[in-house]
């Protein structure tokens, strides 16, 4: 036969825990993307394969166009570019993974 006793006083300790964590990031992330500049559509390339893009992505900054790529598509392998319409250029702006840009 069980008795019905109360939980030890730091048996919700954790669960309280883990949700001021979550509330902390969930809000952070909201203020992240209220305070965020203008979203920019990057298109995604493996040159070595194909001059047809993988797919589209959006990204905040330039630089993490490729990261970003190779982070969403695992038929990179580290090898994609990300590509952006830039209006000081005719052709495509892309970036490789070491962050050096070049026209497309």
């Amino acid at each position: 036969m069980k008795r019905n006793r109360p939980k030890r006083r730091g048996a919700y300790r954790p669960a309280l825990l883990w949700g001021s964590i979550f509330s902390v990031l969930f809000v952070t992330a909201l203020v992240a993307q209220a305070f965020a500049e203008d979203s920019i559509s990057v298109s995604c390339y493996n040159l070595q394969k194909s001059q047809l893009p993988l797919g589209t992505i959006v990204v905040y900054d330039t630089a993490q166009a490729a990261p970003a790529c190779n982070s969403a598509y695992y038929d990179c392998k580290g090898r994609c570019v990300g590509c952006f319409a830039d209006s000081d250029y005719f052709d495509a702006v892309c970036v490789d993974v070491r962050g050096t840009m070049f026209l497309k």
